[in-house]
């Protein structure tokens, strides 16, 4: 079977695999559907067995099909190991955090990174913290940015970052305004944990008619509330220039909210040597940086 199977059909398999569409992941591809469907059908002929179930909406894996996945993801991770390994400290970095975290903390540690080894690629998406978990444990990508320890025995979680998060409004619009009635409720949607906590906080303040208004980017969330539509949970250091400006202000309930971002990791996994060398940067760059934070207090 090894002398008959090729690369790009179990790549194509993957991609089909993660869209559950044939014709999502022909244009991942740069394939026609025809093509795609044709190598899916050549890697069942060779496994003798069915991978997919077709649906009028795309495809659904089999047990096989998941099955199959879980070692096409290995030799995905072998191959591309062994590239690196032929080639000294190049080689790919996969890594996803939330967006947020992207916008405000992490361009400067990868710009840095990528200036010290020019021929590495660091493949960066955003998601959250949910489909991190997933994605480390799938082996879809080394690193996850997490805000929030999963507590997973297969799972290596690192702090790094730990920092407030405030609620805002709009500065004009009166706070007993947004709070008399039903709160708007701006963030980033029901999977994302920092809406799971804002939601939380209104809750263990009584406010329980809430609305739940869903943005992709951190950039549109403010300007909602700038707008006086709502109220939002972001990282305080996301709004000091508005919080300055006076167009943004701090909706006070109950104690400041701290979170903590952590790197996770699978632990049985060894990742190659660029990865590390990120990964230990990252952990540098955050530690100088709350040291110097806290040098600053202390002054």
């Amino acid at each position: 079977m090894l002398n008959q199977l090729d690369g790009k059909y179990i790549y194509t398999f993957l991609k089909t695999y993660e869209q559950r569409n044939i014709s999502k992941a022909s244009i991942m591809l740069g394939f026609s559907q025809s093509t795609v469907t044709n190598h899916i059908q050549i890697l069942e002929e060779l496994l003798h067995v069915q991978l997919f179930y077709r649906t009028i909406n795309g495809v659904i894996p089999t047990e096989k099909g998941k099955l199959f996945a879980t070692y096409a993801y290995t030799l995905l991770q072998l191959t591309e190991q062994l590239h690196d390994n032929l080639h000294e400290v190049q080689g790919i970095i996969r890594i996803k955090a939330l967006e947020s975290f992207c916008v405000t903390h992490f361009s400067k540690p990868i710009f840095d990174f990528l200036e010290d080894y020019p021929t590495s690629e660091i493949k960066l998406t955003t998601g959250f913290h949910q489909s991190m978990i997933d994605d480390v444990i799938n082996q879809k990508i080394d690193l996850g940015i997490a805000p929030i320890d999963p507590k997973l025995s297969a799972i290596r979680y690192t702090p790094i970052l730990e920092e407030e998060f405030v609620l805002i409004a709009s500065t004009r619009v009166s706070e007993e305004k947004l709070l008399s009635h039903e709160v708007r409720m701006i963030g980033f949607g029901s999977n994302c944990i920092y809406q799971s906590i804002a939601n939380k906080v209104l809750v263990d303040h009584g406010k329980l008619d809430y609305q739940n208004i869903e943005y992709a980017s951190l950039e549109m969330i403010k300007q909602t509330v700038l707008n006086g539509i709502g109220i939002a949970l972001v990282p305080k250091c996301s709004v000091e220039s508005e919080l300055q400006a006076n167009t943004l202000k701090i909706v006070s309930l109950g104690e400041p909210i701290m979170i903590s971002h952590g790197i996770i990791e699978l632990k049985s996994k060894p990742h190659n040597e660029i990865t590390e060398l990120f990964k230990q940067r990252i952990i540098d760059h955050f530690q100088v940086n709350d040291s110097l934070s806290t040098s600053s207090i202390h002054l």
